[in-house]
């Protein structure tokens, strides 16, 4: 078997085409879900009843939108280079793709905050026990814990650009990238290009809030403010976020025009 990284370098229907037989469990697995929800909520039902798929990035509302636009969770939080192995090409690339991003320095308190009050199952509870419970607060957290090596070791804390990301063609490969900074008017936008009712309105999934909090901005220190802007370097440049969001025009104007191609900030 080819590794993960020489799996995912290859163009999307030979890739889709080995993995088929070399993971043939695990594909017959996915392509079962195309018409099945799980207990749990999961599903790939929702990108064939609606010919879209939703690249559901931890700790950016993503359960919130995929439960008010589809009434489940869809496929938690697979990345979109993993679709390719599920679908065909020509159905993957008429599928309208999406997703939602969030500035990192905010996402990264929200996860902490999130897992530190027990998180949503027994194995965010026992990896927080195990990684957060040590560290008295978020600063110690950050300068103890955070690295470009550990943020790849649970889910909440792997970079926006990893969902996205195409190792083929080195670029992200979805057609809408919502902001959790921009929340409504981008639902909005879903909700209508997938032929949504106009009563639809967002609703918010108390088993992923983090609760009463500060305001990110009011947690950081200098040292950990620069600390998430190295370890975060290319979400930050990759999606043009600033610390306390005064970036966001800039950046849902530069969305539509496409921005620098990934490979020239990686």
């Amino acid at each position: 078997m080819i590794s993960k990284e020489k799996l995912f370098s290859i163009p999307h229907e030979e890739r889709r085409i080995y993995y088929k037989y070399a993971c043939e469990e695990r594909f017959n697995q996915l392509q079962k879900l195309r018409t099945f929800v799980q207990p749990n909520g999961y599903t790939l039902r929702n990108c064939d009843d609606y010919e879209c798929i939703f690249v559901h990035i931890p700790k950016a509302a993503g359960l919130s939108i995929s439960k008010t636009l589809f009434g489940n969770s869809s496929y938690s939080h697979m990345p979109i280079r993993e679709y390719q192995l599920v679908f065909a090409k020509e159905d993957f690339d008429s599928y309208f793709k999406f997703t939602f991003i969030r500035n990192p320095w905010d996402r990264l308190y929200s996860a902490y905050c999130f897992l530190k009050k027990g998180g949503m199952n027994k194995t965010d509870r026992a990896w927080a026990n195990a990684n957060i419970a040590s560290y008295d607060n978020f600063t110690g957290f950050v300068k103890g814990w955070l690295n470009r090596k550990n943020i790849f070791k649970y889910v909440h804390f792997i970079p926006q650009y990893w969902f996205l990301y195409d190792p083929a063609i080195k670029d992200i490969i979805v057609d809408f990238v919502g902001f959790y900074e921009n929340l409504n008017e981008d639902f909005q936008y879903i909700k209508n290009r997938l032929s949504m009712g106009p009563a639809l309105t967002l609703m918010r999934d108390r088993r992923t809030s983090s609760g009463h909090q500060p305001h990110y901005t009011s947690v950081y220190t200098p040292e950990t403010r620069d600390i998430v802007a190295e370890v975060y370097k290319w979400d930050i440049e990759y999606f043009g976020y600033s610390f306390d969001n005064a970036s966001l025009e800039s950046q849902l104007s530069s969305r539509y025009t496409g921005a620098a191609s990934l490979c020239e900030v990686l």
